[in-house]
């Protein structure tokens, strides 16, 4: 039963739910999306530039994931059941492998994805955003507010607050799935046994 939610856990991650399957370097764009500008498609380049400059992306992406991924594993441990399965070694030696290894997949995810996500969110930018409006944004991410503004929402993630907010979210989404997932199989059992 832990098995079924810990895969469900993960698969609550935004993160965690692209690694397992890999994505394309950009999707096609749905037949019904508007078609960008070229002004304001460089307008929206230049604004994700600003935002997330491209030397230092990687970086950005990594001190974002790395303590989410931490959130993730601690609300693990602070499952009743999992806790009591992790007092064999055994148990905890492979749930830390399992972690390491979605941690660095996840991470590799990212990292090659870069270049089609920056892509698809200029394209979703100039759709939303006139090049005046980009052009007061960047402006905003100029000034000395803005820089603090970027600098620490890159590290929202190891805020304690959300650290314990995502523990707790964990703990309850394991709880609930657990529960789901017993009632599902009761479901399917009672249904197999109706056609014998």
């Amino acid at each position: 039963m832990i098995r079924v939610a810990l895969a469900a856990a993960l698969a609550l991650t935004p993160v965690a739910a692209g690694a397992q399957a890999p994505a394309p370097a950009r999707a096609p764009a749905p037949a019904s999306a508007v078609a960008v500008e070229p002004a304001r498609l460089a307008a929206a380049t230049r604004l994700l530039d600003t935002l997330f400059p491209p030397a230092s992306r990687t970086q950005m992406m990594d001190g974002m994931m790395t303590p989410m991924m931490a959130n993730l594993r601690q609300g693990f441990t602070q499952n009743p059941q999992f806790a009591e399965m992790a007092k064999d070694l055994k148990v905890k030696a492979a749930f830390d492998r399992f972690m390491d290894a979605q941690l660095h997949r996840s991470m590799d995810l990212v990292r090659t994805s870069l270049p089609g996500m920056f892509d698809a969110m200029a394209h979703a930018y100039a759709r939303r955003f006139d090049v005046a409006q980009m052009t007061d944004i960047e402006r905003f991410f100029h000034t000395p507010t803005g820089q603090a503004y970027m600098q620490a929402s890159m590290t929202i993630f190891s805020d304690p607050d959300v650290a314990a907010f995502q523990r707790e979210m964990m703990v309850d989404a394991m709880t609930r799935t657990q529960a789901d997932t017993a009632a599902f199989v009761k479901e399917v059992a009672a249904i197999q046994q109706d056609k014998k």
